[in-house]
C-alpha cells in the first residue's frame, strides 16, 4: 500500500512538473509583465510585454515617455519595440539575468525648443522629479556566521542594523551598448518664427553607450553615434557624436556633427536675418562642433559651401564689410574648386555667445588685406605729392589696425 501511494506521489509530481514546465511561458508572462508594469514609473508606458522562454528573448512594444508640459510632442521618446536577449544565472533556480543585447526598433525622439529658448529634453530631469520615486524590492541574502562585518558608525540614538539587502545590478546585469535600427529625430523649434519650424533625420542607426547606478533609477553617463538623413533625403547625410553628463546642475553636453550635401535653404530660419545675401540654391557639409558646460559654450566649426547661387539684398548691393563689397569678400573666400570656405568659432555664456575666426577665415582675409593696402598704396603714391604720400600711409595703417583686430581674435 506504501508503495502504491510513492509511486503515486512520483506520477503526480511528475505530471505537476511536466505541466509547470509545459505552461512555464503563461506563468512567466503573467508575473513577469505584472511586475514590470508594477514598478512602471507614471511617465513611461508600454502597450505589450512578449516573453519567449524558448529563444530566451523577451520584448517590450509601445514603450513611450511623456515629454514635460507646454510642449507640442506628447512624447519626448516612442520605441516601436525594445528587444532583449538574455542568459539566466544558475541552474532550475535563476540567481540572476543577464541581458546580452538590447536593440531599439524605430525610436522615434522629439528635440523641441519653445519661444523662451526652454528645451524639452533639458527640462526632463525636473519634469521626471515630478513623479514618485519606484523603489524596486530588494532580495535578502545571508551572510557566512564566521564572515566578520564591518563596523558602522551611527549617530546617537541610532542602533547598529545589518545591511541584508542585494542591490539590482547583483540580480540584472545589462549591456552598456544599445544599437538603434530605423530611428528618427524631430527638431521642433520655435525661435526662428511664430509658427514652429520642422526637420527630421530620418533612417537613424548607430549605438548607444549608457551607464546607470547600481539600482538603475539614474543614468550617470550617455554617449552616442548616430547617422542618419535629413528630411528623408538619401544623399543629404547626418553624423551625431555626443556625449552627456545628465548629472551636471547645468547642461554638459559634447556634440559633433559631420554633415553631407545638406540643402542650404533648409536652414534659412537660422541665417536669414543677418545675412545680406538671399541664396537661390547651394548646400554644405562640414564638421560643427557643439561643447556645452556650466552654461558655457565653446564650438568650432569648419563649412564648405558648393553648387551656390545667391543674390544680395535690396539696400546690400553697395555695403560694405570689412571695408570690402559682398561678392568681393566672397571671392577671398573662394576655393580653387569653386566651393566657398569659411570657418568661425562660438566661445562664452550661452545667453551672449561671442564670434571668432577660425584660421581658414584669418588666411583669406589676410588676403584680402595685402591686396588692399597694395592697391590702395599704388593708386596714391603714383599721385606723387607729398599730401598723398602721407594719405597712404595712414590708411593703410587703417587697414592694418582693422585687419590685424580681427585676425588676432582667439
Amino acid at each position: 500500500m506504501i508503495k502504491k501511494i510513492l509511486i503515486s506521489l512520483v506520477i503526480l509530481a511528475i505530471i505537476f512538473f511536466a505541466l509547470a514546465y509545459i505552461y512555464r511561458q503563461v506563468i512567466v508572462q503573467h508575473y513577469g509583465e505584472k511586475f514590470i508594469r508594477d514598478n512602471l514609473p507614471g511617465y513611461i508606458s508600454i502597450d505589450v510585454i512578449k516573453f519567449d522562454l524558448g529563444n530566451n528573448v523577451f520584448s517590450i512594444r509601445g514603450l513611450k515617455i511623456l515629454n514635460p508640459p507646454g510642449y507640442l510632442a506628447k512624447y519626448s521618446l516612442a520605441i516601436e519595440e525594445v528587444r532583449c536577449v538574455y542568459r539566466a544565472r544558475g541552474g532550475i533556480v535563476p540567481k540572476g539575468l543577464d541581458i546580452r543585447e538590447i536593440s531599439f526598433k524605430r525610436p522615434e525622439i522629439a528635440v523641441e525648443r519653445l519661444p523662451d529658448e526652454k528645451i524639452n529634453l533639458v527640462e526632463m530631469r525636473d519634469f521626471i522629479g515630478t513623479f514618485p520615486t519606484v523603489i524596486l524590492p530588494t532580495v535578502e541574502i545571508s551572510q557566512p556566521a564566521t564572515q566578520a562585518l564591518p563596523a558602522v558608525e551611527t549617530l546617537p540614538g541610532e542602533s547598529k542594523a545589518r545591511d541584508n539587502t542585494k542591490k539590482l545590478s547583483g540580480l540584472i546585469k545589462v549591456p552598456s551598448d544599445f544599437s538603434i535600427k530605423g530611428g528618427r529625430i524631430y527638431f521642433i523649434d520655435s525661435v526662428p518664427y511664430s509658427k514652429p519650424y520642422e526637420m527630421f533625420i530620418d533612417s537613424v542607426s548607430g549605438k548607444v553607450s549608457v551607464s546607470f547606478n547600481d539600482s538603475y533609477t539614474a543614468i550617470l553617463s550617455l554617449a552616442f553615434t548616430l547617422e542618419g538623413d535629413l528630411n528623408g533625403k538619401a544623399d543629404e547625410t547626418i553624423k551625431w557624436i555626443a556625449s552627456l553628463d545628465p548629472s551636471a546642475p547645468k547642461l554638459s553636453m559634447s556634440n559633433r556633427f559631420e554633415v553631407s550635401n545638406l540643402d542650404i535653404l533648409t536652414f534659412e530660419p537660422y541665417y536669414d536675418a543677418q545675412s545680406p545675401v538671399v541664396f537661390k540654391k547651394g548646400e554644405f557639409s562640414g564638421e560643427l562642433v557643439f561643447d556645452f558646460s556650466d552654461g558655457n559654450i565653446g564650438s568650432t566649426n569648419e563649412v564648405r559651401l558648393s553648387d551656390v547661387e545667391f543674390w544680395v539684398k535690396p539696400g546690400y548691393e553697395d555695403a560694405q564689410f570689412w571695408d570690402t563689397s559682398v561678392p568681393d569678400l566672397v571671392r577671398y573666400f573662394t576655393s580653387s574648386s569653386g566651393d566657398i570656405i569659411f570657418d568661425f568659432r562660438i566661445k562664452g555664456d550661452m545667453a551672449s555667445p561671442k564670434f571668432y575666426l577660425g584660421p581658414i577665415s584669418k588666411r583669406a582675409l589676410t588676403s584680402m588685406a595685402i591686396d588692399k593696402i597694395s592697391s590702395y598704396a599704388i593708386k596714391q603714391i603714383t599721385k606723387k605729392t607729398g599730401a598723398a604720400a602721407n594719405g597712404t600711409v595712414d590708411k593703410a595703417k587703417d587697414y592694418i589696425d582693422m585687419f590685424k583686430g580681427l585676425i588676432e581674435k582667439n
